[in-house]
């Protein structure tokens, strides 16, 4: 394996939506980033593993409540988080 590759995105905002964006989700590039790692995991482009690794290095109980709070359970709620996601090791 190579060297690790970054890409830096920039996003143009208005002041006025900065501000309403910020004031629900407090650090706007962390919440992009979060929304991304979240898309990505969802259309199966990233493995539970490298979802985490996007979102930053958090505790296994913060990593977990942030799954169980973001990402969606099976339409007819069903099936629990665990059984849609077999892949995470609760």
């Amino acid at each position: 394996m190579g060297d690790s590759q970054f890409i830096q995105i920039i996003i143009n905002l208005a002041d006025n939506l900065t501000h309403k964006i910020q004031d629900k989700l407090g650090d706007i590039c962390q919440g992009v980033l979060n929304t991304l790692a979240r898309e990505a995991f969802l259309e199966g482009y990233v493995n539970v593993n490298e979802l985490r690794q996007m979102v930053g290095s958090q505790d296994d109980t913060a990593f977990k409540t942030s799954l169980y709070a973001n990402l969606p359970v099976h339409s007819l709620r069903l099936l629990t988080l665990t059984e849609s996601y077999a892949d995470i090791d609760f």
